[in-house]
């Protein structure tokens, strides 16, 4: 059985969010900042001890942030996802910050978009 990616969330969403004919296809910098906000919630989830942290409200925390930046994601099951995840997941494993202090940055930064997107 082939293990389902963590960064391929959104896509299963792509179907309720509605854009108006004026937008742009999911460009590769916005494709990199959506990588980087799901290596964020990902690495909550494993590293820092947030294991309950439900992937309903990491999805709809994915789509509020898309939504509030007005980006088109139709073309996202062309960009390649799973690397551009998998490296920000490493980047950030690799930021040399004591891991209680990342941990409480990245949620105090992160769940905001999470409060707002249960709105």
């Amino acid at each position: 059985m082939k293990k389902k990616s963590f960064f391929n969330i959104p896509l299963l969403l792509l179907p309720l969010i509605g854009f108006s004919s004026t937008c742009q296809a999911l460009t590769e910098s916005e494709a990199e900042e959506l990588a980087d906000l799901t290596a964020v919630f990902l690495y909550l989830k494993k590293e820092c001890g947030y294991n309950d942290l439900p992937v309903p409200e990491i999805k709809r925390a994915l789509v509020y942030f898309a939504q509030q930046n007005r980006w088109d994601l139709s073309n996202y099951n062309q960009i390649n996802m799973e690397e551009l995840g998998q490296s920000s997941y490493r980047d950030l494993s690799l930021i040399p910050i004591a891991k209680d202090r990342k941990c409480k940055a990245l949620a105090k930064d992160s769940f905001g978009i999470m409060n707002y997107s249960n709105k």
